[in-house]
């Protein structure tokens, strides 16, 4: 296998994985970075039987993997991230976590962490639209009920998550092995992660990754669409129609990731949505609270839209910002 000069976000990343196995901590799934890469990556092959993805010879010593895999970003010199998502709601495991990737991948990289949140959190969300913590929220976020009900919640709308979403993968790079999102998993999160929806800066990849993951194993676009991804699929339509609703043109409105339709429809409609988590509130509560909503698709994703505003924010606004874009109480609020 042809390696790539100097660490790459692999190298970084084992030792703490090691660590993690070594200590028994709790359950992480590492998400997009070293997995996103590898689905880029035409030679990487999905076996659905034993949710693995898997490398090919040639992985590192491709020129695109090798830009995806580098821990400093070459568009713009700032450090790649580390996501990980704790499957647990105690902030205790979190934390057990974040010391952990402070411990071991020691500033090369920017470690976000973050866990399941409880449904009281949500539920404050519901009592008070206009409180702090709904109206910040720019993010998803998962949250778990006592009962093992889940829900991914970006305010004023939460759609319900099958436990199969969370399904933990193997990425097999050599001899090493990483816990990873379920691919088609990793890419409803793109979908659904910001307010704006897919933002431009991923919608190559994203595209990339999806037509590799739908193309190599078909069945996990019967999943995503007709199964356990479903719901993460309407939320994407929602997400789409907040920014792009159906007063935009056709070519505007309409999202095709990898062979998978998103469209928007009707922002009036969403009131009368499922997902809409405040319908015994006033009118006027409802058309506020889905104003905000839109201002902050639509302004974000205007931001998101220019280059120049994506690197500004990320070398010298992003962590100033976190506070705000992260919902949780552990993760800043």
């Amino acid at each position: 296998m042809t390696e790539v000069a100097g660490p790459n976000c692999i190298d970084i990343i084992a030792p703490f994985r090691d660590e993690m196995d070594r200590h028994g901590m709790p359950e992480i799934q590492i998400m997009g970075g070293i997995g996103s890469a590898a689905l880029v990556h035409p030679g990487t092959e999905i076996n659905l039987e034993e949710q693995s993805v898997v490398t090919s010879a040639d992985f590192l010593g491709d020129k695109t993997v090798q830009g995806l895999l580098a821990p400093i970003r070459p568009e713009d010199g700032t450090r790649r991230d580390l996501d990980m998502l704790v499957l647990s709601s105690y902030d205790s495991d979190v934390e057990l976590v974040e010391s952990m990737a402070e411990l071991t991948v020691d500033g090369t990289l920017d470690n976000s962490v973050f866990g399941l949140h409880k449904a009281a959190e949500l539920k404050e969300q519901i009592a008070n639209p206009f409180g702090w913590r709904a109206f910040k929220t720019f993010l998803s976020d998962r949250y778990e009920w006592s009962d093992g009900r889940m829900k991914k919640s970006l305010f004023p709308f939460a759609v319900p998550v099958d436990r199969e979403v969370f399904d933990t993968w193997r990425l097999e790079v050599g001899d090493q092995a990483f816990p990873i999102t379920n691919p088609a998993t990793m890419v409803l999160n793109y979908l659904t992660r910001s307010i704006s929806g897919l933002r431009p800066k991923d919608a190559d990849k994203v595209d990339r990754m999806a037509r590799h993951v739908f193309g190599k194993e078909p069945e996990l676009a019967e999943w995503t669409v007709d199964g356990p991804g479903q719901s993460h699929m309407e939320l994407a339509g929602i997400l789409q129609t907040l920014r792009r609703s159906n007063s935009f043109p056709r070519s505007k409105r309409e999202l095709n990731v990898g062979g998978l339709w998103v469209k928007a429809g009707s922002v009036r409609e969403l009131i009368e949505d499922e997902a809409f988590m405040i319908p015994d509130a006033s009118p006027i509560v409802q058309e506020l609270a889905l104003l905000w909503a839109v201002t902050k698709a639509r302004g974000l994703g205007i931001g998101e839209s220019q280059d120049w505003a994506v690197k500004l924010y990320r070398k010298y606004f992003e962590s100033m910002f976190d506070g705000i874009t992260k919902n949780g109480a552990k993760l800043g609020s």
